[in-house]
């Protein structure tokens, strides 16, 4: 929208032999500009969770904090916000898909519930959850909707198969893949190949700050309102 403001003020100068008149309009012109936000109220979001060895139990229990949260901060529901969650090291595990719940306390049940499985040192395999996430978690048959979608990868590692072949699968979906990264012994190229854009990639440098960073960027996401920029310019003219 655009609006428009004019003011006169007219000056009159006498002397013994002249008279002089000086005339001076000020306009003012502001110009606000609203840009919606990229995502509706109606997102799915799905977490895909490094539990491999390097994690540990303690830097598990972090990130179950984390998740629930960003869970804690978000609408859940049928028609709104609906959440799924995989984890992954050596092998893929779904642990409950979009149309399981949608309540935020079953949601985070399901969360408290999960078992870090420390009985030998797993591997990562980053590569084939990608790639299982988007046959098999991106599903209609599961209730992902298909539209507005934001997955976080989380990981704090290398990953020890082949993630440039499960990495497009993913952003073919048309989701907004976030890819984290956790520690510095994360390879930032992997997460480049993992991640929709540049932009979309986190780094966390220790456990501690992760549910900070994945609450910030899921707030920004998910709940984000209409950004409005508003510009003023003021032009003055005067005539004598």
């Amino acid at each position: 929208t655009t609006s428009t403001t004019t003011s006169t003020t007219t000056d009159v100068v006498s002397s013994p032999d002249t008279t002089t008149t000086t005339a001076s309009t000020t306009t003012t012109t502001t110009t606000t500009t609203t840009t919606p936000c990229v995502f509706s109220s109606k997102v799915d979001i799905a977490f895909i969770v490094d539990v491999s060895g390097s994690v540990g139990p303690d830097n598990f229990e972090l990130v179950r904090q984390a998740l629930l949260t960003a869970v804690n901060a978000i609408d859940i529901g049928k028609d709104t916000i609906r959440v799924a969650l995989m984890r992954f090291h050596s092998s893929v595990m779904i642990d409950f898909t979009f149309d399981a719940f949608y309540d935020r306390m079953f949601v985070a049940n399901a969360i408290m519930a999960l078992v870090y499985d420390d009985s030998q040192n797993y591997g990562t395999a980053t590569g084939a959850a990608l790639y299982t996430a988007s046959t098999t978690l991106l599903d209609r048959n599961t209730g992902w909707r298909g539209n507005d979608t934001i997955v976080y990868v989380i990981t704090d590692g290398v990953a020890q198969d082949d993630v440039a072949a499960g990495a497009p699968f993913l952003k073919n979906t048309g989701a907004k893949v976030v890819a984290v990264g956790i520690t510095d012994l994360i390879n930032v190229d992997e997460l480049l190949l993992i991640a929709s854009t540049p932009e979309d990639v986190i780094l966390v440098s220790v456990f501690e700050d992760l549910s900070d960073a994945i609450l910030n960027d899921v707030d920004a996401r998910s709940n984000c309102a209409s950004k409005t920029t508003t510009t003023t310019a003021t032009t003055t003219t005067t005539t004598t």
